[in-house]
């Protein structure tokens, strides 16, 4: 009896995990048109050594970079989809940024970042620029042309090669 008590238990996050946003329980994999290079990039260059904020918890990850996009005068909300992990949030720009869960997937004229958080807080704490970020496929941008553009101009001008350390 307690061995099935066990298997029972052992077998059950599977069910319980899933995340909302994918209405699925267990394993799930979810893209984003052009995320899977990112995806591929990503991985690459965490198993290299890249980044040296791997082991800076994620909620510290995304409040470095929330507070860079806060220092700027223009702000536009948008949505994270975050490549590895197949999670979406959005960035919402009101009296302060707000980061919250999407609760719907994006459509296709909906602004979206593809990347992950240790890319983000690298673009944050001056170790990468935005061009260098797109240069070597860490980052990616989905929407309309218009938000596109207004977006990528936005974080060129916020995360510039000048400033790189």
């Amino acid at each position: 009896m307690s061995r099935l008590l066990f298997l029972l238990l052992c077998g059950m996050p599977l069910y319980v995990n899933a995340c909302g946003v994918h209405q699925d329980a267990g394993f799930s994999f979810v893209s984003e048109p052009g995320s899977l290079p990112i995806f591929e990039r990503i991985i690459h260059e965490r198993q290299h050594g890249t980044f040296s904020n791997l082991d800076k918890p994620e909620h510290f990850k995304l409040y470095s970079f929330t507070n860079a996009l806060s220092k700027s005068e223009q702000h536009m909300s948008f949505s994270l989809f975050e490549a590895v992990k197949g999670h979406y949030s959005e960035i919402l720009f009101s009296e302060m940024i707000v980061v919250q869960e999407r609760a719907s997937m994006p459509s296709s004229s909906d602004l979206l970042l593809i990347s992950e958080l240790d890319v983000l807080d690298a673009l944050a704490s001056k170790q990468l620029s935005w061009p260098d970020a797109k240069s070597q496929g860490l980052v990616r941008i989905n929407g309309l042309p218009q938000d596109i553009a207004l977006l990528d101009k936005w974080f060129s001008d916020l995360f510039p090669s000048d400033r790189v350390n």
